[in-house]
């Protein structure tokens, strides 16, 4: 008699808002019902450094299947962010892998960022690694006490970030971002764990918590490896 297969565990979502600005952060486990499959997927991609963004690593594009899926993601996202949204759309969906050595950082790889001023779009960091290889944490400007930028906010938050980091001299000690700084405080972090999805706005200020990076940090099956999906609702 052959035994059943196997059985998914169902995805678990979680709702949580941070921060002043009380901004939703989504966090499902168990995302994806076949991510063993898709890790095996990520271990032949065609990982390349993309000269177009400031990602400290490399990326591969994710299968159609994997994009496809992600439109089950509609109604939850509607009811969380965007309650008039009838579509959504997969901007760009990649494996990654944070693989640059700190000493080759650029000061703006240094800091917390944001991904867009578009108030609707989202960002989904989904983990195909576990806790070793460090989550996702989400921070305060400390001296405008911005939490999301918007078109509005970047003309004063911009300029001021800008002067900032060359006071702080960041070329002189390159590190990954760690917790709260004299210029940022953290108010939120979510632990990688596989088959973990944290969903944000994109405009929330943000930073992978990169912890030391090993020979193998390239490596798709050692390394910190992630899918970075961008989703447009509309």
């Amino acid at each position: 008699m052959q035994s059943a297969a196997p059985v998914s565990p169902k995805p678990a979502v979680v709702c949580q808002l941070i921060g002043t600005e009380q901004t939703p952060l989504l966090v499902i486990d168990h995302l994806f019902p076949a991510c063993d499959w898709l890790w095996q997927q990520a271990q032949h991609g065609d990982y390349q450094a993309d000269p177009a963004n400031f990602y400290p690593g490399v990326r591969a594009p994710t299968p159609q299947s994997y994009q496809q899926a992600l439109q089950d993601l509609l109604p939850l996202l509607q009811q969380v962010y965007v309650p008039q949204a009838k579509q959504m759309r997969v901007l760009s969906s990649a494996f990654s892998l944070a693989c640059k050595p700190a000493e080759q950082l650029k000061p703006i790889q240094m800091l917390p960022h944001f991904d867009t001023v578009e108030p609707h779009q989202l960002a989904m960091v989904h983990y195909l690694c576990d806790g070793r290889h460090g989550g996702t944490a989400f921070y305060r400007h400390r001296y405008t006490g911005f939490e999301r930028i918007s078109a509005e906010r970047l003309q004063s938050y911009g300029p001021v970030l800008k002067q900032q980091a060359m006071a702080a001299r960041l070329h002189e000690a390159p590190r990954y971002m760690h917790g709260s700084s004299a210029l940022f405080q953290q108010i939120g972090e979510v632990e990688a764990c596989f088959n973990r999805a944290v969903i944000y706005p994109g405009n929330l200020l943000h930073s992978g918590n990169i912890r030391e990076l090993s020979a193998a940090a390239a490596d798709p099956a050692q390394g910190r490896l992630t899918i970075s999906s961008f989703l447009q609702l509309f």
